[in-house]
């Protein structure tokens, strides 16, 4: 696949429908095109939590346009394939259509996941470890448009290594709640963002939820205040473990 659109949300609270920031870069003929991004006023408002990580806050964006209202301006990119580096901004894309009513169908190609089954020598795929890997540029964690950009670049170093054939996710569910789970450990820091991650793709797959309810429910609890404290990654990490010996 040599077009395709690299895709990434930063969210202003909990919920996967508070997207405050999107950036996008497009790479046609396997070479980056054009990249951008847009502030948006968040549904539900910001989370301080949220705003400690990508420093977007209130005043950023109470006079940006809903993603609603900013979707007649980017619809051309859902002509394109998306690639996103987790499954988190298929997550968000889905709320925001769900909410504005907008309809979307998109094809959506995990980055994070592809990295996964072709490189066994990478302790973890988040996106600042295969940017060091690859030896890419240095970005900016969190800012939208700059996670784009590393993500594309990513991407097209996974396709340079099967040849230009874009991999898709073959694996079962359990094998790819493995590894989102060995993601999650790799660096044993149990985040808050990685831990949501964690709950949203577990809510979408409700037999495997059903499965590992022990963890579903944890997952939820520690969740429950929209707040992640070291007592709880703790938990985590060792219930995460736990799950892991039982795949």
């Amino acid at each position: 696949m040599k077009d395709f659109i690299a895709i990434d949300f930063e969210t202003a609270n909990p919920q996967r429908v508070s997207a405050c920031a999107v950036g996008f870069t497009k790479v046609l003929g396997s070479e980056i095109v054009e990249s951008n991004g847009y502030l948006i006023k968040p549904v539900g408002g910001h989370n301080p939590f949220q705003s400690k990580i990508h420093g977007i806050k209130e005043e950023h964006t109470f006079d940006k346009p809903e993603f609603g209202e900013l979707f007649s301006e980017i619809r051309d990119i859902f002509n394109y394939p998306l690639v996103g580096h987790s499954l988190f901004d298929k997550q968000v894309l889905n709320a925001l259509s769900n909410h504005f009513d907008l309809g979307l169908t998109f094809e959506y190609i995990d980055s994070s996941t592809v990295a996964k089954n072709q490189l066994a020598d990478v302790k973890n795929c988040k996106l600042n470890t295969l940017v060091k890997y690859f030896g890419l540029p240095a970005f900016k964690h969190h800012d939208a448009t700059e996670d784009s950009i590393a993500c594309a670049n990513i991407y097209l170093k996974l396709l340079q290594l099967e040849r230009g054939t874009a991999a898709k996710d073959a694996v079962g569910d359990e094998n790819l709640l493995k590894g989102l789970i060995l993601g999650v450990l790799a660096d044993d820091d149990v985040s808050y963002k990685e831990t949501y991650a964690l709950l949203y793709w577990l809510e979408d797959h409700p037999d495997v939820a059903q499965q590992h309810i022990n963890l579903y429910l944890k997952t939820k609890e520690v969740l429950d205040d929209d707040y992640l404290d070291a007592l709880e990654a703790e938990e985590m990490r060792h219930l995460l473990f736990k799950t892991l010996a039982e795949i």
